[in-house]
């Protein structure tokens, strides 16, 4: 009998219908048991979903206690092979603990009373007053990406749409890729990193900054495809990256201040509060 097979069989042994799920005494039956530790038959039933299956709760049954057993045999050659000294982990866990309920009592705080409401002249105005937060580290374009088949390819004509503005190119260029294109990518009011880009495309560039300083209009071919990219506006790394590029970022770095900022006003007002109230001494 195989060993699946032979926890499947003790399982269902012992879940007998809804029975295994009620607080009788039957619920501290031992289910498995390591050295002088034992799994019950209600401590097992705890982890279980409500209303799962019988042969759901058969597998989950079977999975736990097979995970529980390799635990329990890990743990017991831990303690076994470990110096004593080792095994003191209540320092740690104390350690833990502490850190853990302080941060639980800060996240309610910061849940009930932080400002989450950021205008966008707040988002600009950060965006201006630190710079150096922004300072790209990555090839940026706002461009138009296309591949099209090689049969399919009118390259002239998709060149002149790719690099007109006016509205009618566009329209045109769209309907010609909507029938003919493997892929067609508008993001010329959008930032992309042109890394992602260019590893689409069978060609190698020496340097990409050199790339984009001397072309507005990229493309190369394979047995197959055409691929042409035609770059309407570009930022190279070290330059300030765009406003657009970074806002929703912004978003994320003035929530993240004003949290620590929150963080560290209700600790200065806890000691003060401490100190006025003689809830400690410092002994010397």
């Amino acid at each position: 009998m195989s060993r699946y097979l032979f926890f499947s069989v003790f399982i269902l042994s012992i879940l007998s219908g809804c029975s295994f799920f009620s607080k009788s005494s039957s619920g501290n039956l031992i289910v498995a048991k390591v050295g002088d530790k034992t799994l019950l038959r209600r401590e097992l039933a705890s982890v279980l979903p409500r209303g799962i299956t019988k042969p759901d709760s058969i597998n989950q049954s079977t999975f736990y206690i097979q995970r529980w057993i390799r635990q329990e045999l890990m743990l017991k050659m831990a303690e076994e092979n470990l110096v004593e000294e080792q095994k003191d982990v209540q320092r740690e866990l104390d350690e833990y603990r502490t850190s853990l309920i302080i941060h639980r009592y800060q996240q309610q705080l910061i849940s009930q009373k932080l400002d989450t409401v950021i205008l966008p002249g707040d988002i600009r105005h950060f965006y201006d007053i630190h710079p150096e937060k922004f300072i790209l580290v990555q090839n940026i374009v706002k461009a138009i990406y296309l591949e099209v088949p090689k049969k399919e390819a009118k390259v002239d004509q998709l060149r002149r749409w790719m690099v007109a503005s006016d509205d009618k190119s566009r329209m045109d260029l769209e309907k010609y890729s909507f029938q003919y294109a493997t892929k067609f990518d508008y993001f010329n009011e959008l930032w992309m990193d042109f890394s992602q880009i260019r590893s689409r495309m069978p060609v190698s560039f020496s340097s990409a900054g050199d790339i984009l300083r001397r072309n507005s209009f990229i493309e190369s071919s394979d047995e197959t495809k055409y691929y042409l990219l035609a770059i309407k506006d570009y930022r190279l790394i070290g330059d300030k990256a765009p406003f657009e590029f970074v806002k929703d970022q912004i978003t994320n770095l003035i929530l993240n201040t004003r949290k620590m900022e929150f963080i560290e006003e209700l600790q200065k007002n806890i000691y003060q509060k401490g100190k006025s109230t003689n809830q400690f001494k410092v002994i010397d």
